[in-house]
């Protein structure tokens, strides 16, 4: 009988547990995330386990609330070695966002045991020793926090508009006050601000736009024609019906576009990529009015979301390009923007920056953008910091950030200066980025020091590839990026680059690859402004051949990785014997 009564109690709790969860884990798959977090809390303060806190911290991180995912995924962690490894990708992410990057190493060390075939928590981890470095050269920039625009709700993304400014806000406001089940906040709306005498004074703060751009659900971020007379939104709203709606369950970001007529915004008309299976987000409009770039999470991008731009072609708006891997990472890139100089900001959690999402910078050189680099701090922080505008050709500007030291609540408005006495007067945004360094330190701090009567010439620099591709990995263009520096400061050294292959394939199929490889190393310098004349590449030679794999042997893929690779052996050109080289290591 007692055995019994133990079985029925057993069942009871299981019934109990899977009937709580059921419902969390229904609204978790319509993307309610508050909702179902509220429930996840429920269940787990009745039935503690690893399992229910991973889900609450998956909505945790969804919904951006760091200090409370951070909170679910240590009780994770302290049930021992959890069955999903991306969970050890997220817990690093989230505790280098609240500065606890001893343990975010850790984390990023524990997803690459558990997953040695992915790159990213190798990568991660190297940023933990990077940044550490990169603080010793802070510049003491000064960031205000623009009071008189925040609330304790988020507030972000300004942009200029006549003689103020709109941002974005789900702050309560009458008549607006609708919740959003992802949040649990109100949707966002657009907010007008007046500028007063100074970059901190506004003042006279409203709701901005009619209902020919404002519609019920969440409408924002946006951006304006270089007059004003062009507006372009971001725009969630309840389009979905029927079939369609129980098929795809959440609504999109759509971009809109309305311009204005006698003084009033004239119906908004959707942006031709607009689609239902995926988003189209954070518009930004060139002063020439003749490029928008957007974020998407459409197919064939190379992660989460990526930014892309159109070009507008008789008067029309032309096919998507993808920016590529010097912006686009396997995470997410969001909020792009551009300075008077052409260089090319935006946001992402896919650099070894400060952690959570980073402002980063593509510098235009001479019309061709560069291997985007995270800024420094303050400008980034360990927490998210995002969609940044100058004012004062560049030497001042505002950008987002949910930094909790000095906010107000969740995202707020921050306002940037370098113009102070004590700032290097060589110091601009464009080059305050993570491996800046002050023109007196700079040749010192990196290469302790150079004797121009010794050439230095670094160790071989090791990239590596997926399995049948020659496609540069976000792991490799970091290490070809210091590779290009180098090159750059040192122009009388050359390089050999060496494709090679795993040893699966014939001969004839390897030997092509391994060219492939050795040819896309050689763009992508050339690309950056290496002179190809500095460059020779070649396939494995055939003495050099990797092992033909021994029959009855299951090879790992990490041992198949170490050979999908490509070697970058720098040259001396002036041919300096052996003896006389000394040796460095050369990092990102």
């Amino acid at each position: 009988m007692k055995k019994i009564f133990i079985i029925a109690l057993t069942a009871l709790f299981c019934h109990t547990l899977l009937a709580g969860t059921k419902k969390a884990d229904r609204l978790f798959d319509l993307w309610e995330y508050y909702r179902a977090a509220k429930l996840y809390e429920k269940e787990a303060s009745k039935h503690p386990g690893a399992d229910i806190y991973f889900k609450l911290g998956e909505c945790y991180r969804i919904m951006n609330m760091h200090k409370e995912e951070q909170e679910a995924d240590d009780k994770v962690n302290a049930y021992g070695i959890y069955n999903k490894p991306e969970f050890y990708l997220n817990y690093g992410q989230v505790l280098k966002s609240n500065g606890r990057n001893d343990q975010a190493k850790i984390a990023f060390d524990k997803y690459s045991e558990l997953v040695p075939s992915d790159t990213r928590g190798k990568f991660f981890s190297e940023s933990i020793g990077i940044v550490a470095e990169d603080h010793k050269w802070d510049e003491p920039i000064a960031i205000y926090n623009v009071a008189l625009l925040n609330t304790p709700n988020a507030d972000l993304c300004p942009v200029r508009y006549k003689d103020g400014i709109v941002f974005t806000s789900n702050r309560k406001t009458t008549g607006r006050n609708r919740i959003y089940g992802w949040t649990g906040a109100n949707y966002l709306d657009l907010y007008y601000a007046q500028k007063g005498d100074g970059d901190l004074d506004y003042a006279n703060v409203s709701t901005f736009g009619d209902n020919n751009i404002i519609k019920k659900f969440s409408d924002g971020p946006a951006c304006f024609s270089k007059n004003f007379d062009t507006i372009y939104i971001s725009r969630v709203d309840r389009d979905l019906k029927g079939e369609q709606k129980a098929t795809l369950k959440i609504e999109r970001n759509k971009i809109y576009m309305s311009a204005m007529k006698d003084g009033k915004w004239i119906k908004a008309v959707p942006f031709y990529l607009n689609n239902d299976a995926y988003s189209v987000a954070n518009p930004f409009i060139t002063t020439d009015g003749l490029r928008i770039y957007f974020v998407s999470d459409m197919p064939g991008g190379f992660g989460e979301t990526d930014i892309y731009y159109c070009d507008r072609i008789n008067n029309q708006w032309g096919p998507p390009v993808n920016m590529g891997p010097n912006i686009n990472t396997p995470n997410r890139e969001k909020y792009p923007t551009m300075d008077s100089k052409g260089n090319f900001y935006f946001s992402s959690d896919g650099y070894q920056g400060l952690g959570g999402m980073d402002i980063c910078v593509a510098l235009n050189n001479g019309g061709i953008l560069a291997k985007a680099i995270p800024m420094k701090s303050p400008i980034n922080s360990p927490a998210d910091d995002f969609s940044i505008m100058f004012l004062n050709e560049g030497k001042t500007g505002y950008f987002t950030s949910n930094r909790s030291a000095d906010g107000q609540g969740d995202d707020d408005i921050f306002y940037f200066t370098l113009l102070k006495d004590n700032i290097d007067n060589s110091l601009v945004t464009s080059v305050y980025t993570i491996g800046y360094r002050p023109k007196e330190h700079e040749l010192n701090a990196i290469y302790n020091p150079i004797v121009t009567t010794k050439a230095v010439i670094p160790n071989d620099i090791i990239i590596y590839f997926d399995f049948d591709k020659s496609q540069l990995r976000p792991d490799a263009i970091v290490r070809l990026d210091s590779v290009i520096r180098y090159m750059h400061e040192f122009p009388a050294l050359s390089l050999l680059i060496s494709g090679h292959c795993d040893c699966r394939g014939t001969t004839d199929y390897n030997l092509a690859l391994a060219d492939r490889r050795s040819e896309a190393t050689m763009r992508y310098l050339i690309h950056n402004g290496i002179n190809a004349n500095r460059l020779t590449g070649e396939g494995y030679r055939i003495n050099d051949m990797p092992k033909q794999c021994e029959k009855d042997v299951n090879y790992t893929n990490q041992e198949h990785q170490l050979n999908r690779r490509a070697y970058c052996r720098f040259q001396d050109s002036y041919n300096i014997k052996s003896d006389n080289i000394s040796k460095i290591e050369l990092t990102p």
